[in-house]
Order: C-alpha cells, then structure tokens, then sequence
C-alpha cells in the first residue's frame, strides 16, 4: 500500500446553519457506512479516488470550522489547483455542505412537533453515500437482502477494487469507480452478491447508470432524474427513491408510505398522525430532508434517552451502596 506523505489544504464552506459534530454523529450511526471512515477527536478521515488517476487514491481529513470545514487532502504527489477543487467538490456533497435548508428550517420551527428533533439536529445536514457507484451497490444488493448483507458484500468489493492509500499508519480504501465494476461482468460480480441473479442485476444497475450524465442527476430536475433512473433496467421505486436522497442529494421527494416512515411520523406527531400526503403539503420540496432529519434524530434521541436511564441506574445503584456502608458503619 501507499504511503500518502503530500499534504495540501484548503476550506470548504457551509450553507449555515451547520454544525459538524452532528455530521460525525450520522456517521457513527449509519450502517451502511460505518467502518469505512474514521471518526476521531471531532475530526473525519475518509479515501476518494484521486480525481485524474481513479487507479490512486486520496485521503481527506475535514475539521470544523466556524464558516464550514477544513479540509486536508493526503496524496501520493502534489495536487493540482484543479485537482484540489475536485476533491472539495466531492466532499462537498457527501457532506451537503451547500445545501440550503432555510426553507425546511422555516416549516419545521413553524411545526411544533418538530421541536425536539430541532434541538438534537437544527445543524445536521444529510451525510450521503460519498459516491454513486456505491450508493448504487449498496441499495441494489439490499433491494433482495438484509442490510448487514449488502453491507458486507459492498465492503468486499471495496477492500478487492478499492485503491488503497496509508495516513499515520491506517490503512484507507476508495469505492472503485463504476467502470471497474462494470468491467468484471457478472461472472465477476458473482462473489459480492448472494446468487447469479442478484449479480446480473449489479451489473444492469452499473451498465445503465454509467450511460447517465452524473452532473445532471445531481443538479437536474427532481422529477426528471428520478425518472431517468426508473429507466435503467434493475432500479425500481425503491432504489431510485433513496438514490435520489441519500446519493444525489434531491430533497423533493421521499417514499413516505414506507414502513420506516410511517413509524418515525407516529413516534413524532403521535395520534392522529398526518398522512404522507399532508407531510409532503407541509414540507413541499424539502420533504426528502424532513424524512431524513426526523429519522436521525429519533435514533439519536432514542440513544440519548437509554444512556441517560442506564446513567440513573449506576447513580443509583451507587447510592444505595453508599448507604449500605453508612449504616453498616
């Protein structure tokens, strides 16, 4: 593996508010991903392909700053003007740096249900799949399969194909970029999916989203780009859906008659729970991020809450033994 030595830095900012440490806290939590950064002390470590040489990798830390985040780029030589930018552009969106929440913010303080959530998360912006070749694998392989699954398999292929790249001794891995993938055909896809059919439907997916302009589906039409994915051969409802948020960043739509946000809407607004519809009346094009934002926070206030009551418990259990050399006394 390479020793990536050059260092070169840069700032990147933040559409306010934005607070980083929610960023790392989403991480933390987020399956799909976890393992393939590395969190430490408030800051982020995580490997990119190199912009010009996808045969390389790069390692990105991001600090944060007051006006968004610092970033530094570790490489194996020095790093264009350009090159640079490149890199910042692709963190930029796995972090949502640039996106502009005002609208959302505004409907949310002006819900009042929306209080606790905003208390835990007002500066959380989206952490998204930092690539759409594994986005793309990740929901394609879970389509049929258990998250823990998917996870695995998706990992697999990163630690074969990845370029790797060493910071201080640790050991980074790159997603590999979708025309690798595509290239190892299905007999090649075989190990990292769970039978023949999951794997010729990988390789449809690959095929059919690299024949797509990336920069449009991010930037384009919402509605258009969820249609121009239902058009690749193997991506249904679901896999366009969260391709759509979780990848490419579009908070227009969600798939709110899903179980799991059916459930997150009762747990906030309780009895009667507004449908899909009234929610998507409310929260218009910034729905995506409501269903994003009310997700987190519920696990986080969830996490919150048990480590509070386990807190009480040894307080407690404390006390009473104190108590109990009182008296012996």
């Amino acid at each position: 593996m390479t020793e990536l030595g050059t260092t070169t830095a840069t700032v990147l900012q933040a559409t306010a508010p934005f607070d980083l440490a929610c960023s790392l806290r989403a991480m933390e939590s987020f399956a799909p991903c976890s393992g393939d950064q590395l969190v430490v002390d408030g800051r982020v470590r995580r490997a990119f392909l190199h912009p010009t040489d996808p045969a390389r990798a790069v390692v990105t830390e991001v600090v944060g700053r007051d006006d968004g985040v610092a970033l530094t780029v570790f490489s194996d030589g020095p790093l264009t003007p350009a090159e640079t930018t490149a890199v910042g552009e692709r963190v930029s969106d796995w972090l949502s740096l640039r996106d502009d929440r005002d609208t959302f913010l505004r409907l949310a303080r002006a819900d009042p249900a929306m209080t606790p959530v905003l208390a835990v998360a007002e500066g959380l912006h989206q952490v998204r799949f930092a690539s759409l070749t594994e986005g793309a694998v990740f929901y394609t392989l879970v389509h049929h399969s258990a998250h823990w699954f998917a996870k695995a398999y998706k990992r697999r292929l990163l630690s074969d194909h990845g370029p790797h790249g060493v910071v201080d001794g640790v050991a980074y891995a790159a997603f590999p970029p979708m025309s690798k993938l595509t290239e190892l055909g299905v007999e090649g896809l075989k190990p990292y999916a769970s039978n023949v059919l999951s794997a010729r439907r990988l390789h449809a997916v690959l095929t059919g989203l690299s024949g797509l302009d990336e920069h449009w589906l991010r930037t384009g039409p919402a509605d258009e780009v969820y249609d121009a994915l239902l058009s690749v051969r193997g991506v249904g409802p679901f896999t366009a859906h969260a391709l759509l948020l979780r990848v490419l960043g579009h908070p227009d739509r969600a798939p709110l008659e899903m179980q799991q946000h059916l459930t997150a809407a009762t747990a906030i607004y309780g009895a009667p729970t507004p449908s899909p519809t009234e929610l998507r009346d409310w929260y218009g094009g910034t729905i995506g991020w409501w269903a994003y934002t009310v997700r987190t926070a519920l696990d986080w206030i969830e996490r919150d809450q048990r480590a509070a009551t386990r807190a009480a418990r040894a307080r407690r259990s404390a006390d009473g033994d104190r108590s109990e050399v009182t008296v012996a006394g």
